[in-house]
């Protein structure tokens, strides 16, 4: 009877295949790879599919989600014709825009009534239509340095009520934007680097002195061909600081 028992436990452990070291690593492999049973292989590498994209330069991703900040799109090979009108007007709370240095002739149409900053500075815009700020309520810095803008329509300002800072330097203007005697808020107006030849009593400050108007913190007309010594001292009478004014003869 004990050499039957001796027997049949000899022939159990012959039975069993060879042992093998098992270690915490092989466990969490199996544990990853479910559902692969012991005949089927995980993919190799070219099975694999491709990472997705990379989250773009300043912007934060998390999953389905690419947050950026402001619609920085300055540099590029832009052309007036590249940009859809409307193509902002979903950004609710976009509040910051900057196109500079491209190949754009006219302001961007369509923008978000939310902007309070827009910055358009080394383009190739000739002209400003009353039509191209039309809605921008909460606009309060306007950027079109170093264009090629010769005019601005009368009434363009009149669209941007809050507007602080207006930067018209390095352009072709020949005269002093209209509109700014009637603006209420606007307190840093650049022109130098112009072809202004003459400057109104009335072009700066409204008629009288008793105005509601805000008192300019900066107005540059300097390389400018008009002559200094004839621009009128009533000019800047809603300027109380002298300082504030930078003139200057043409180069």
């Amino acid at each position: 009877m004990k050499a039957t028992i001796i027997f049949l436990l000899l022939a159990q452990v012959s039975w069993a295949g060879p042992f093998q070291q098992r270690g915490l690593f092989d466990f969490m492999l199996e544990d990853e790879a479910s559902g692969i049973g012991p005949e089927e292989h995980a993919p190799v590498d070219s099975e694999l599919e491709p990472l997705g994209p990379v989250c773009p330069f300043r912007c934060q991703c998390h999953l389905r989600v690419v947050q950026c900040s402001d619609l920085e799109l300055g540099t590029n090979p832009l052309k007036s014709s590249g940009i859809e009108n409307g193509a902002f007007q979903g950004m609710k709370k976009l509040s910051y825009i900057r196109i500079a240095d491209t190949n754009i002739t006219t302001i961007p149409q369509g923008l978000p009534p939310s902007l309070t900053e827009l910055h358009l500075e080394g383009n190739k815009i000739s002209k400003v239509d009353a039509a191209s700020l039309k809605g921008l309520n909460n606009l309060a810095k306007l950027g079109l340095s170093f264009n090629s803008i010769s005019a601005i329509d009368n009434g363009t300002l009149a669209n941007t009520p809050h507007l602080r800072e207006l930067h018209l330097d390095n352009n072709k203007l020949i005269r002093v934007p209209g509109g700014l005697a009637e603006h209420k808020y606007i307190q840093v107006v650049y022109l130098h680097n112009n072809n202004i030849s003459a400057v109104g009593s009335n072009d700066f400050c409204p008629p009288g002195y008793n105005t509601k108007k805000a008192s300019y913190s900066g107005v540059s007309l300097f390389s400018n061909p008009v002559q200094y010594w004839e621009i009128q001292p009533s000019t800047f009478r809603c300027v109380y600081v002298r300082s504030a004014i930078q003139l200057g003869n043409y180069k």
